[in-house]
């Protein structure tokens, strides 16, 4: 990797973090509520960019955004009801390059790059936290899914089970909509990831649920949880 410097983004439907990244290193780092507006949003990406931005020469930027995404834009996002085609292009003056994926793809580019995991046949990464974020890898190459891109049917009902912070419940619930995941792409890791891996009592359960269902894959968490969509999105530039 050069030594260029990069701002990358994860706008998730809570919470937004942000990083500069130079020479393989997260050098400055910053983490703020998702505002609910498309006007709001814009504001606060350039609010950030100003403070973490190097204090000499040029930076490119990277997003990875919780939702659908069209080349650089936002198209809809289902825990981001008032923002809707969203391009980043659009924020940042013309002579900043911008790129943009979905952050669940994001996440799981992180993984892989993190653990040196580039001839992994097939990986799957999930996010869980306001929503549930699904990426899958081939050969190292992080494959675009677009139905992985909406919400699952039953997601809804996964917040609501979520919410009652029953945790034995959640993965019971979740192991059985894994398994089905891994019974169609039958991958030789899963990377876990998102808000909910901060709790050990959850994460605890749910790898027991997905022991007791048959899952035998490698199930690992996050290398670092919490910038790993922000690391994932500048990674986008070293393909």
């Amino acid at each position: 990797m050069d030594g260029s410097h990069y701002i990358g983004f994860d706008i998730g439907g809570t919470k937004t973090r942000a990083i500069l990244w130079r020479n393989r290193k997260i050098v400055k780092k910053i983490e703020i509520p998702t505002p609910v507006s498309a006007a709001n949003l814009k504001k606060q990406l350039l609010d950030i960019t100003e403070k973490i931005k190097p204090k000499k020469g040029g930076f490119k930027i990277a997003v990875g955004a919780a939702g659908t995404i069209d080349n650089h834009s936002l198209v809809s996002a289902p825990n981001m009801k008032k923002i809707k085609n969203f391009d980043f292009r659009n924020v940042f003056t013309s002579g900043i390059p911008v790129l943009t994926d979905n952050d669940a793809r994001c996440f799981l580019r992180y993984e892989l790059f993190a653990r040196n995991k580039s001839k992994v046949k097939r990986a799957l990464g999930l996010t869980i936290g306001t929503g549930i974020g699904r990426a899958f890898a081939e050969n190292g190459t992080v494959k675009v899914v677009k139905s992985f891109e909406r919400p699952e049917p039953w997601e809804k009902e996964y917040q609501k089970i979520r919410d009652s912070k029953n945790y034995g419940n959640l993965a019971e619930f979740l192991s059985g909509k894994i398994t089905s995941l891994v019974k169609k792409y039958n991958p030789e890791i899963i990377f876990l990831g998102g808000g909910l891996m901060g709790s050990e009592k959850f994460l605890t359960l749910l790898k027991k649920s997905l022991k007791k269902s048959g899952t035998k894959n490698i199930v690992a968490e996050s290398k670092n949880n919490t910038y790993a969509g922000a690391v994932g999105a500048v990674l986008q530039y070293f393909p």
